[in-house]
């Protein structure tokens, strides 16, 4: 299973705000530390905005931070949000796609059970268990220290 690059950058945003809780990040900062276009990830955080997991304000002191405390939000939520749109495979889109051996096909259940396993698993976890803390990485003298 692939999930879309929307999902991978929601994912990134939520896991750099859960690793700073209290400040208040900005969309151009975080593009530029993951190096993503500033552009999509607008879009990205314009969505979970949306649902209501990301609360954001305007001005100099504005910016982007958790709506809800990062051990609420689980990430089976995240992922369902943002690959709402994305189907597996042809038959699981909502309209039921085009697939020419749907009447026939057995593996259909089978990735359908498997996609509920990755889901059951992204349930059990939340932000706060995968949260980006010490991020961005400052500069590290690569020296060994003294034991």
């Amino acid at each position: 299973m692939r999930l879309t690059s929307f999902t991978d950058y929601g994912l990134r945003t939520l896991m750099r705000l859960a690793g700073a809780p209290g400040e208040r990040l900005k969309t151009e900062q975080i593009a530029r530390e993951f190096a993503i276009s500033r552009h999509h990830l607008t879009k990205v955080v314009q969505e979970l905005a949306a649902a209501g997991l990301v609360a954001t304000s305007r001005g100099a002191a504005g910016g982007l931070g958790l709506a809800r405390p990062a051990k609420e939000i689980r990430l089976g939520e995240v992922v369902r949000l943002l690959e709402r749109d994305q189907a597996l495979v042809e038959c699981f889109r909502a309209d039921g796609g085009a697939c020419v051996i749907s009447s026939r096909c057995r593996l259909a259940s089978m990735l359908g059970r498997a996609r509920e396993a990755f889901y059951r698993e992204l349930d059990r976890r939340t932000l706060a268990d995968c949260a980006l803390t010490g991020w961005p990485e400052t500069e590290r003298d690569p020296s060994p220290r003294p034991a």
